[in-house]
């Protein structure tokens, strides 16, 4: 995992007192949700109060990450989501700053951070909130983004970054950007050097003001099934800029700031009219039974477990929402390839659970919340009416 070295201990300063000042109420109230859902399961290897002789967070010094804290804390690296999911104010995992404070544990530290913390917060409080309607301002849920998303035609993008003033390949939140829009949207070199083919087409979105928002996006490629068939595009979400500046000169780029990332971003890619990128995830009951597959996953690999995004064959179309939970099951004979085929005799098994994080048309992105086995491509999921 990559680590930013911060040398600005005002800003790193700044940012502690702020998070001590009260958003310490909204961290506890989201992973009390985060509890409540399955996301965050309790573990031995988390401290608990009085068990230890370390505090139940740990403050960032230079040089740290979560990968290393992971470690350090938990016994394993690889569980550095789970000490993430814990720390909702941090937007990019790759990102943490000297003085930032990170929780360790989960419901027993965070209600007694919330109880001792002001305005309070109450248990009725979280009650009333489970039972509000998605979205609602007031209602405890899981913060997640979005991530990425199958779409069944490509996304018409409307800009593009076109450079940076930064001396590095990968950007991230805070870089300066400069991008084109329609037929400004790449720059004359590049018009040299790329074919018609190989130039993505830009829509024109009109004028485009000081203070608009954008979300940033990559195409991956297509999404096949088992027999090469095409069934969708795959985009990864990146992140979101703000337009900073608008030059009088129409063929001169526009100043942008990138705002969130959630991985790390590159000249070339491409803007999309803006939508939200954190969501607020709520459990929601299902309307109707559902049959659905595994078709893909967010990152490479073959094998997935907690904390990792996957793609599934059913969107809006079939009744999907975020928030809807899907059952994961494997027909597998413990010799066997989990991702062969096996013999009819053997029984389906339950092996884990997922959340809709967001939906399209046809597919929807769903994060694994709960396996007792590593999830695959391809692998059956249930979804049940009322639950």
């Amino acid at each position: 995992m990559k680590k930013r070295r911060n040398s600005g201990e005002c800003r790193a300063q700044n940012r502690v007192v702020s998070r001590r000042n009260g958003s310490i109420v909204a961290v506890g109230a989201a992973l009390l949700a985060a509890t409540a859902f399955g996301l965050v399961t309790s573990s031995a290897q988390a401290q608990q109060p009085g068990e230890q002789d370390e505090p139940g967070y740990h403050e960032v010094v230079q040089g740290d990450t979560l990968w290393d804290l992971s470690g350090r804390y938990f016994g394993d690296h690889y569980q550095w989501p789970r000490m993430w999911s814990y720390n909702t104010q941090i937007t990019n995992p790759h990102w943490i700053y000297p003085g930032d404070i990170i929780y360790l544990q989960e419901r027993a530290v965070m209600e007694e951070a919330v109880a001792e913390a002001e305005p309070a917060v109450h248990q009725e409080d979280f009650d009333e909130a489970e039972d509000a309607p998605l979205g609602h301002e007031d209602s405890v849920g899981l913060y997640l983004p979005l991530g990425g998303m199958i779409t069944t035609e490509e996304e018409e993008a409307v800009g593009r970054i076109i450079g940076s003033p930064k001396a590095a390949r990968m950007l991230v939140e805070h870089d300066e950007v400069w991008v084109g829009f329609g037929d400004d949207a790449y720059r004359e070199d590049e018009e040299d050097e790329l074919s018609d083919a190989e130039m993505e087409e830009i829509d024109d979105p009109g004028d485009v003001e000081e203070g608009d928002r954008f979300a940033i996006i990559r195409l991956d490629g297509a999404v096949k099934d088992r027999d090469g068939d095409k069934i969708g595009n795959k985009y990864y979400i990146l992140g979101s800029l703000e337009i900073t500046e608008v030059p009088e000169r129409e063929e001169t780029a526009k100043t942008s700031m990138i705002k969130e990332s959630w991985r790390e971003i590159e000249r070339g890619d491409l803007l999309v009219p803006y939508e939200r990128q954190l969501q607020l995830i709520q459990p929601r009951e299902a309307e109707d039974d559902l049959v659905a597959r595994i078709v893909d996953t967010l990152d490479p690999g073959f094998a997935f477990a907690p904390q990792e995004y996957v793609f599934i064959d059913r969107g809006a179309e079939d009744g999907v929402r975020p928030g809807n939970r899907f059952f994961a099951y494997q027909q597998w004979e413990g010799f066997e390839d989990p991702r062969d085929e096996s013999a009819p005799e053997i029984p389906w098994q339950q092996v884990g659970q997922l959340m809709v994080v967001d939906t399209r048309e046809q597919h929807s992105v769903a994060v694994i919340t709960r396996s007792e086995r590593e999830l695959y491509v391809g692998d059956r999921l249930e979804m049940y009416r009322g639950h």
